[in-house]
């Protein structure tokens, strides 16, 4: 039961923090993510001389899940952290180096400037009377 609350409550989170995220820029950066981390989940698990089914039948997973995280599919964070503890290591080693904005864009961020509503209209903010 409590097992059951506990993954209702991680997957609404995980519902909520997609909802907010609506910028094309950011759910874009997100799937570039989601792909390199599940790059980096398969090379971990070969460099490890780990077969798909030896993550079915050592570690817990089902093998449609593993795949998906192998292909970059959404993963909540306690599923990162079990497939950390697979592969005796930490987050931090797993996530090293995934989702630095600065070097993949080879200078600084810069934030969004809002332009104002004046700015952005050719007649400087002034409607027209018909």
């Amino acid at each position: 039961m409590l097992s059951q609350r506990l993954r209702a409550t991680n997957n609404l989170a995980h519902l909520i923090v997609r909802l907010q995220v609506m910028d094309p820029d950011i759910d874009q950066d997100y799937a570039e993510f989601l792909k390199l981390l599940g790059m980096r989940i398969k090379q971990m698990r070969k460099e490890r001389g780990l077969s798909l089914r030896d993550m079915v039948v050592k570690h817990n997973y089902h093998d449609s899940q593993w795949r998906k995280y192998e292909r970059g599919g959404p993963m909540n964070v306690p599923s990162l952290l079990k497939i950390a503890k697979s592969f005796g290591t930490s987050l931090s080693v797993l996530l090293e180096g995934l989702g630095e904005y600065a070097a993949a864009c080879g200078g600084e961020v810069k934030p969004r400037v809002k332009k104002k509503q004046s700015e952005s209209r050719p007649d400087n903010g002034k409607k027209k009377k018909t």
